[in-house]
């Protein structure tokens, strides 16, 4: 009979050309896909609750499928790590109610992205947060990160090529503060020591909740946040760039290397 299961995933996306399966480049998604085949028997497709871009990074992806065969969630669940590279690791698999789909299904999603402002970073930390070398108004940053809270059109911060109905989304959070680089509660990292005064820096972290994103547009809030964190912009302006609906306004795209789908509610 047929089991709908629901897995958490993690995974550093700094090889891999995004989640979804593509002819130019290895996608999550298929490498996921081509180990549980053997497994199961047959090509067994899976849906996951974000689509990940190239060199974005997740602590809480969940993705669902359907498999037609008995092999304990636990058992498969020791399966699939023994079998994947390390960058990708299954945190669980658990059985779901039929027709669960990880992506229809989600409530909400929260992303955080890390950025280290000050000196070079660690190399252990290098290739998970944006490395932003110049001085940052945080005070101003966070302002302006909390007057993007509610339902707003983010056609601003929305990358192009995209199909959607509506640039309407809804933010249930959005802040960014400084934050202890030793606990990996508050960021991606290894329990590495580093010491603000000694390492000439600091991990800055925004986190945003929503019941649903545009192509980019964290990074570009984030990119936004930290021109204006630079250049003394108004804390009021972030709300002139929503109201013009125009990328133009915006600041820049931040690097994908610093973003990671940090949990998905249902």
């Amino acid at each position: 009979m047929p089991r709908t299961l629901k897995l958490t995933i993690a995974y550093d996306g700094s090889a891999y050309s995004g989640w979804q399966r593509q002819e130019n480049g290895p996608g999550i998604q298929a490498a996921i896909e081509n180990e549980i085949a053997p497994i199961v028997g047959k090509h067994t497709p899976i849906v996951a609750a974000g689509r990940t871009d190239a060199g974005v990074h997740a602590a809480g992806q969940v993705a669902s499928l359907t498999i037609d065969h008995p092999v304990a969630c636990d058992d498969l669940q020791r399966a699939l790590n023994a079998r994947l590279t390390r960058d990708i690791r299954i945190r669980s698999i658990e059985e779901a109610p039929a027709g669960f789909d990880a992506r229809r299904d989600a409530k909400s999603k929260t992303y955080r992205y890390a950025i280290w402002n000050g000196s070079a970073p660690s190399p252990f930390v290098r290739h998970v947060v944006w490395h932003v070398p110049h001085a940052l108004d945080l005070d101003r940053m966070s302002a302006a990160a909390q007057l993007l809270i509610g339902e707003h059109d983010f056609a601003s911060f929305q990358a192009g090529g995209g199909d959607v109905k509506t640039s309407v989304r809804r933010l249930l959070s959005s802040d960014l503060r400084a934050v202890n680089i030793d606990d990996d509660e508050y960021a991606t990292l290894p329990p590495v020591s580093i010491e603000t005064p000694r390492s000439g820096g600091r991990l800055l972290r925004y986190e945003v909740v929503g019941t649903g994103f545009l192509r980019h547009m964290v990074r570009n809030i984030v990119g936004t946040l930290a021109d204006m964190g630079r250049n003394g912009t108004p804390v009021e302006e972030i709300t002139a760039i929503l109201e013009s609906k125009n990328r133009a306004r915006a600041g820049p795209t931040a690097p994908a290397q610093g973003l990671m789908l940090w949990e998905v509610k249902y």
